[in-house]
C-alpha cells in the first residue's frame, strides 16, 4: 500500500499539469484590497495566479456554462455576502 501511495504521489505533478479548469467568477464586482500587490483584486485573482504558476490553462467566466464536459475541474467562486 506504500509503495501505491508513493506511486500516486510522484504521479500527480505529471497529472496535474494537463488540467483544464474553468473558473466561475459568480461576482466580479466583489473586490477587495491585496496588501501583496497594493491593489484591489476580485476572487479568481489568486486562483488564477496558482493555476499560471503550475502551469494549467483555464477560462474564467462570470457565466456559468450549460455544458462542462470539456473541463477536468470548475471552481465556483460566489464571492462574499454583502448586505
Amino acid at each position: 500500500m506504500k509503495k501505491l501511495m508513493v506511486l500516486i504521489f510522484a504521479l500527480t505533478p505529471i497529472l496535474a499539469v494537463a488540467a483544464n479548469v474553468f473558473i466561475w467568477n459568480y461576482d466580479p464586482l466583489d473586490r477587495f484590497y491585496e496588501t501583496a500587490i497594493n491593489d484591489s483584486v476580485d476572487c479568481a485573482y489568486w486562483v488564477e495566479q496558482t493555476l499560471d504558476n503550475c502551469g494549467h490553462t483555464y477560462v474564467t467566466d462570470t457565466l456559468l456554462p450549460t455544458d462542462l464536459s470539456g473541463y477536468d475541474v470548475v471552481y465556483a467562486l460566489l464571492g462574499w455576502f454583502r448586505c
